[in-house]
């Protein structure tokens, strides 16, 4: 979070409870409640403890990525029928449709490993027509990799079962920033906390990452034990790097535009004493000062057509949030509330930008959003704890953020109306997750 000097401001009690309204509504909508039960995976033939291991895992990833999905309503397992579920053969759609279940849709499936190699047979099978929706056969070389298999079957059945509306989150990485140690350095991990990598090992400070629309490059700013200044990099995930020329030695908070062809971040002129926003080409030319303004302008978020920046600003005395136009053009303040807004984030529809805000005299951050359009505010964190850093899912039905809530800074998910939070990292000091976008090469058959 950025320091600033915070000026004391009156508060509207009308805008205060308008942003204690509860309730931000999720898009896509499902049309209707959508029923779903989902079976524990059951090994297809006597099991070793390695498959009862990996089943275990696969259920729990499956039944997590679905109910977190936020699109169905899934009934406790303790009213399914008793008997286990290998095969479409063992279906008797009756059972499911009995008064304290009455679900739409069923899954089900088995796991074997033969050979050394995994085998997850999956079914999605809707119980009112008895007809099946999906059907999937995924062969693994490492029973490890089955919690992939589960977010992938999750995805697949979150776009079927929501018309195409979306994609699923499961597969989405989140970045972050993570000081174990002397160093702070950027992770990668899935969305669920599992599978961390780091990404930088520099053993520097490594900060405010993010990612390009296409999920292929992190942008973040460092600061190598032998250097004085921080710099901008660009990391490849598939290798390579560059190191972007910046006015000076600060630099903050980088956002790949839309089109994957810009960047912008937060710099000062040579000699200035006051941040602006900067946008250049990934090479570093085209370089222009886009706000312009004696006052701290900082945290950019780019809009999903690219045409405008959301940023924050002390401009009007305490930093606000402010929107302008991709060429520094049509300033228009957002916040008028006072206190330390910071971290903007644009949502996928464009109808919505998340933020933190820290009320006047109040010690901690929450997180926010406001409808772009109404100008409506809505609060989604309460409680103990400094809330920031909130960061949209590609699908724009979640959001991840950074929390003190227990005790030190860690990193949480959520969805978008503030229900269903999870934490999902434990160890070492964590901040700025970034949620990715969906690879490109990505697709839903």
């Amino acid at each position: 979070m950025n320091k600033w000097l915070l000026v004391p401001c009156l508060f509207s009690i009308t805008s205060l409870l308008q942003a204690q309204s509860p309730d931000v509504v999720i898009y896509p909508r499902p049309r209707e409640d959508t029923k779903l039960a989902v079976v524990d995976f059951v090994p297809r033939t006597a099991a070793t403890q390695t498959v009862q291991a990996a089943v275990r895992v696969f259920n729990k990833v499956l039944w997590d990525d679905l109910e977190f999905s936020a699109f169905f309503e899934m009934p406790s397992k303790s009213f399914y029928p008793l008997k286990p579920l290998r095969s479409p053969m063992e279906v008797n759609f009756d059972n499911w449709q009995v008064p304290t279940l009455d679900v739409d849709f069923l899954i089900f499936g088995n796991l074997q490993l033969a050979s050394g190699v995994t085998v997850v047979e999956a079914y999605l099978y809707d119980v009112r027509t008895r007809d099946q929706v999906l059907g999937k056969r995924y062969t693994i070389s490492d029973s490890a990799l089955t919690q992939s298999v589960a977010h992938e079957f999750a995805d697949q059945v979150v776009f079927q079962l929501s018309a195409g509306t979306s994609r699923g989150v499961a597969r989405a990485k989140i970045a972050f920033s993570s000081l174990k140690g002397d160093s702070k350095e950027v992770y990668v991990m899935d969305y669920d906390g599992a599978n961390q990598r780091v990404i930088t090992a520099n053993g520097g400070l490594n900060k405010f990452p993010e990612w390009s629309a296409d999920s292929s490059k992190l942008a973040f700013i460092t600061n190598l034990p032998e250097s004085s200044r921080w710099e901008l990099w660009i990391q490849d995930l598939n290798g390579g790097r560059t190191i972007l020329p910046v006015p000076t030695s600060y630099v903050s908070s980088p956002a790949f535009a839309p089109d994957g062809t810009k960047i912008a971040f937060s710099s000062r002129e040579v000699n200035g004493m006051d941040a602006g926003i900067y946008m250049a080409d990934l090479d570093g030319g085209n370089l222009r000062n886009l706000s312009n303004h004696p006052s701290i302008d900082t945290s950019p978020s780019w809009s999903p057509t690219g045409r405008q920046i959301a940023f924050i600003s002390d401009r009007s005395g305490s930093p606000q949030l402010w929107v302008m136009d991709a060429d520094g053009s049509n300033l228009q303040i957002l916040v008028t509330e006072g206190g330390h807004c910071d971290s903007p984030n644009w949502s996928p529809d464009g109808r919505l930008i998340a933020y933190s805000w820290q009320a006047p005299g109040q010690w901690k951050h929450d997180i926010y959003v406001i409808e772009v359009a109404t100008e409506k505010v809505f609060q989604l964190t309460s409680g103990r704890g400094s809330n920031e850093n909130p960061h949209w899912s590609p699908d724009g039905r979640h959001l991840t953020f950074q929390s003190t809530r227990t005790g030190s800074k860690q990193i949480f998910v959520m969805n978008a109306d503030g229900r269903q939070i999870r934490q999902v990292t434990a160890y070492g000091m964590n901040e700025s997750p970034a949620w990715s976008g969906y690879p490109a090469t990505d697709s839903q058959e």
